[in-house]
This record gives structure tokens, sequence and C-alpha cells, in this order.
């Protein structure tokens, strides 16, 4: 009786290759799909952190019968249209925390002090906190930014304040109907709810912005005067969501206005009333923002300019239904 012996047969070297090769494809296909995923939920937690930012903003309105000032002047007199003007004090940021269960934080902020002085020297622990909530998760390197032109304070968010239509710190578009929105630095004020004519659900009261990562650069500092405000103009012109046409002009510019992320450009040392930033973010498309009725929208970049403008301005007769 004979025994028959069958060798073990492997795979050969082409075999082994090919499922290699499948397995490549296969992780090809599947990362953008991952990636995908990881992004709609970052886009979900945006549009949950600017949902809450509008309740404690109602929270706030509930409380004093008026939303917060964009910034506080604590100088003699009008605000000057100088973003870099030392007497800039607390922010409508400040004033919310105690809403955004953020009360030892606001607890240890010294209110009688301006923002350049030691809120921002010995009482860094406030204006250097990093604030979760305030920040999209999308955007990246915010952790490693700060303002530190004046202190080495001014930790930064990426949500910021409507000033409406006009420009930041032009006191000629607050008193303009047709562009004023709910909040305002130079004016230092903030709206109430029988100030919008148009509609709290036509308004938009808050948005993204895009934080700039130089420490020579304010956009997205919560404690100083502009840092979180944005507007439909700035000397340039129009600055719809995301816009590619032009850069941002903020008080502390970061000199930037040719990197190649747009979202990231600023015009150098624009400091007088032209000055403003857009509503910008990481999103692909466009940008969240949060409507007077504390509703959350995505507004597209390709929406039109008249449209956009009569979104940002609170009693300027326009009621804006779709979009």
């Amino acid at each position: 009786m004979h025994s028959k012996f069958h060798a073990k047969r492997g795979f050969t070297l082409i075999e082994l290759l090919v499922v290699i090769a499948i397995i490549a494809i296969l992780i090809a296909l599947l990362l953008p799909a991952v990636q995908q995923a990881r992004e709609a939920a970052r886009r979900s937690t945006c549009k949950n952190n600017l949902k809450q930012i509008g309740l404690a903003m109602h929270n706030y309105h509930d409380t004093h019968r008026t939303f917060p000032p964009g910034a506080v002047w604590y100088g003699i007199g009008s605000a000057p249209a100088n973003g870099r003007d030392g007497n800039w004090g607390t922010t409508w940021v400040v004033q919310v925390l105690p809403f955004m269960d953020q009360a030892p934080l606001y607890n240890k902020y010294n209110m009688s002090l301006k923002a350049r002085s030691a809120n921002a020297s010995s009482s860094n622990s406030v204006l250097q906190a990093k604030i979760p909530s305030l920040r999209c998760p999308s955007q990246t390197g915010v952790d490693r930014s700060r303002l530190t032109q004046d202190f080495n304070g001014f930790s930064k968010i990426t949500y910021a304040a409507s000033v409406g239509s006009g420009s930041t710190l032009t006191i000629g578009d607050f008193n303009n109907s047709a562009r004023r929105g709910f909040f305002s630095a130079i004016a230092q004020d903030g709206a109430k709810i029988r100030d919008v004519t148009d509609g709290a659900s036509n308004s938009i009261m808050l948005g993204e912005i895009v934080v700039g990562i130089s420490g020579g650069d304010d956009k997205g500092a919560w404690g100083w005067c502009t840092g979180a405000l944005f507007s439909g103009r700035n000397y340039h012109g129009i600055l719809t969501p995301n816009t590619t046409r032009y850069t941002d002009a903020t008080p502390y510019a970061s000199n930037n206005n040719s990197d190649k992320n747009f979202n990231r450009r600023n015009n150098p040392d624009r400091t007088g009333s032209g000055s403003g930033q857009a509503a910008r973010s990481f999103h692909v498309g466009g940008v969240h923002v949060t409507m007077g009725d504390g509703a959350v929208r995505f507004i597209s970049e390709n929406i039109n300019q008249a449209t956009y403008l009569n979104l940002l301005s609170i009693a300027d007769g326009n009621v804006i239904g779709e979009f």
C-alpha cells in the first residue's frame, strides 16, 4: 500500500503582490470616506457650539434686557476708530462667560482694568484661557496661537459677533439703520430684540472666522476689542463668506496678504474706520452662522452680495426668507 503525500502550496510572490495591491486600493477608497465622516462630525460640533453661544446670548438678553456690547472703551468721550487704543476694555465674550458655564473664569476678570493692563499680564489665566466650545474643531493651530502684540496674552477663538453690513470701527455705519448689526465696538453697543425690526430669524448674529496664526494678528483674540467681531465690509469692499477677492483688515495685522491659504491673509496695519474681517471657515462651501432667533444655518460662499448684506443688517427693511 502506497501513501501519497501532497506538499502544502503557499502563496506565490505574484499572488502576494496582488493581495497587497487590492488592500491598498481598498484603503485608498476608504480613507476619503473616513475623512468625510470626521469632517461631518466636526461640522456638527461647530454647529452645536454656535447654537450654545446663541443660547448664552439670549440668556444674557433675558437678564440685562439687551445683548452685550461688542466691546467697551474705558476712555473719556466717544470711542475712537482706532483698534489699538490702550483704553479698550471688556468684550462681548467676557460678558457672556457666566451664561456658558464659565462663571469661575468670569469672576477672575477685573472689570475695572483695561484690556492692555493687568488683565493681560497678571491675570493671564483669564485672557489666555482655552475654551473648546468657542473653537471650531475643523480649524487647527488655534491652541498654539495668541495675540502677543502688547502682552503675552489674548487667547483666540473661531467665532465672532456681527457688527452688521458696515465696517467694524465706522460710527456712521452703526448710525445707519441699513448697516447696523447686533453688536458694535465703536458705539459700545449691543442691540435689543426690539431693535431687530427685520426679524430675528432673518438677521445674522454670530458667525465663524478664521484665526490668524501670527502672534501679531488679532483675529480671534477674544479679550481684544475687534478680535471676535466680523463685518460685511472693510476699506476694500464687500466681504462675503470665505471671500478670496479681499483680505481682512484688522487693527493688529499680521502683515500677511500673500498666504496661499486665503483664509489667513490680512492687510498690513489697517487700523482706521475701514477695518473689518470676513466670516470665514475651513468648511467646504461656506460658513455656519447663528441667526438672531438662535437657529444655526450654513451660508454658502456663493451667496449674492446684496442678500448677504441684508442678512447682516438688523433694520434695513429687507426681510430675507430662503437663501
